[in-house]
This record gives structure tokens, C-alpha cells and sequence, in this order.
């Protein structure tokens, strides 16, 4: 079991993706354990069997975001994983009347930047939450700016025990940073910072952003809602930056 988990939480197992055989599969698990999924018969067959056993022994990062983004499911929102945030890159973040970021800190990951990361999002979003494994709380409320709320996971069960405060700091050169040209004339007319800075009011380029990013990941969003009953917790992710049809995945 420690061989599996050091497996399953290092880099090797970012290598995974649907696009591989059925055979690549095997070969891919086979070096590390050579018995935990010894038959199986079908592609599908496999990818049942890895997704079960990864997410009822390992409470890493990506057991934290299917817990996430299932919830997400029930809710009239847009979502959109790795959401790249001036220097870093928010692991999820939710779109509805609101922004609200989410940084994971799983037991495996480190806390060695999550100091630069809540400044990041502090310019951008206007709720913001961490998400940490119980190991990791002591030490990250000590960095954590105080507007910032938390989740833990207790029993497999995300539990918020602080409310983010309303951000009401945010940056509106950053926020216009984060933004396509293409976004910035459809929401602005303009792509000239400066102009946009001196006719909008920080709460227009707010709103803005909030109208932007909600048609930049509606679509994607809504795939891998709407089709979540065939896609693989594991592959939440993989699916919404590349959204096709799960079946002609699964079948390789």
C-alpha cells in the first residue's frame, strides 16, 4: 500500500490520461503493482477499477476536486479547472453572482506557496477558499490573509469550518490582465488598459470579468456537467479542456 501511494501522488501518475490503451493501461499500473488490477476486460472495465481504488484509498488533490466539482454539479453555476491567475494557477474556481476561488492543499502537497497564491487571487476574486487536508491547517492559517475561508476533509467529506469574507480589494489592472483582447473589446470595446482603467469604476471591470470568464468557460462547463454520468471522476479535468464524446474515449 505505501508503494501504491507514493504511486498515485507522484509525478508518474500525472502521465494517466483517457487517450491511453488498454494496453498502455496495463503496462502504465503493471510496473507498480502488478496485482491490483490483474484482469480486467475492457478498457472501461480497467478505468472502473482505477478510479474506485484511487478514490477510496488516496485523499489527494484529485480526490479534493471530484468531491468539489460534484458539488458544483448541483449548483447553477459555471466552473472551470486550472484557471491561470498572474503567476499561479487556481485549482478551481466558480462562477455564479460571484467569483470564488478554491486552492487545494492536499496531504501530499506543499504549503511553499500558497503565501504568493492567496495574494494572486486576493487581486481577482471576490470570495476565496482553501481547501487542506487536516495535517496542513495549523500551519496555513498562519498564512492565510484573514479574508480567506477554509475547508477541511473529515471522513471523506469536505467541511467548512471558515466563511471567506467579501473581497472587496481587488485589482483591476489584474483583473484586466487575466483577460484575452478578444474579451477585452467584447466586454470594453477596447483593449487600451489605460482607457478602460480611466472610464470603468473598479466594480464595472469587476462585473466584467464576471461576464468574461463566464462565456469563456460556459461551454466547457456545461460538457462535463451534462455528461457527468459517463465521465470518470479522475477525468473531470481532461474532459473540460478537451471536450469529446466520453464513449469514443473509453472504447479505445
Amino acid at each position: 500500500m505505501d508503494h501504491l501511494r507514493e504511486f498515485f501522488n507522484a509525478k508518474n501518475f500525472k502521465s494517466y490520461h483517457p487517450l491511453m490503451t488498454g494496453k498502455e493501461l496495463g503496462k502504465w499500473i503493471g510496473s507498480f503493482s502488478p496485482h491490483t488490477f490483474s484482469s480486467f476486460s475492457s478498457k472501461l472495465d480497467f478505468l472502473k477499477q482505477l478510479n474506485s481504488f484511487a478514490l477510496s484509498h488516496f485523499e489527494d488533490e484529485l480526490f479534493f476536486k471530484q468531491l468539489l466539482t460534484q458539488s458544483f454539479f448541483e449548483e447553477n453555476i459555471v466552473g472551470a479547472f486550472e484557471v491561470r491567475t498572474l503567476t499561479s494557477r487556481l485549482d478551481l474556481l466558480k462562477i455564479n453572482g460571484v467569483t470564488t476561488a478554491y486552492e487545494i492543499k492536499s496531504e501530499f502537497d506543499s504549503l511553499e506557496k500558497l503565501e504568493k497564491q492567496s495574494q494572486d487571487y486576493l487581486k481577482l476574486f471576490e470570495y476565496n477558499y482553501l481547501v487542506v487536508a487536516e495535517k496542513h491547517l495549523d500551519k496555513a492559517r498562519l498564512i492565510l490573509p484573514d479574508s480567506f475561508g477554509i475547508y477541511i476533509l473529515k471522513n471523506k467529506t469536505l467541511r467548512r469550518i471558515k466563511a471567506s469574507k467579501k473581497n472587496r480589494n481587488f485589482d483591476s489592472i489584474s483583473q484586466l490582465s487575466i483577460l484575452t483582447a478578444r474579451e477585452l473589446r467584447g466586454e470594453f470595446k477596447s483593449v487600451d488598459k489605460r482607457y478602460i482603467l480611466e472610464i470603468y469604476t473598479p466594480n464595472q471591470i469587476n462585473e466584467a470579468l464576471k461576464e468574461a470568464l463566464k462565456k469563456r468557460y460556459s461551454k466547457k462547463w456545461n460538457f462535463i456537467k451534462e455528461r457527468s454520468s459517463e465521465i470518470f471522476p479522475l477525468d473531470y479535468q481532461y474532459f473540460f479542456h478537451h471536450p469529446i464524446n466520453p464513449r469514443l474515449i473509453y472504447s479505445k
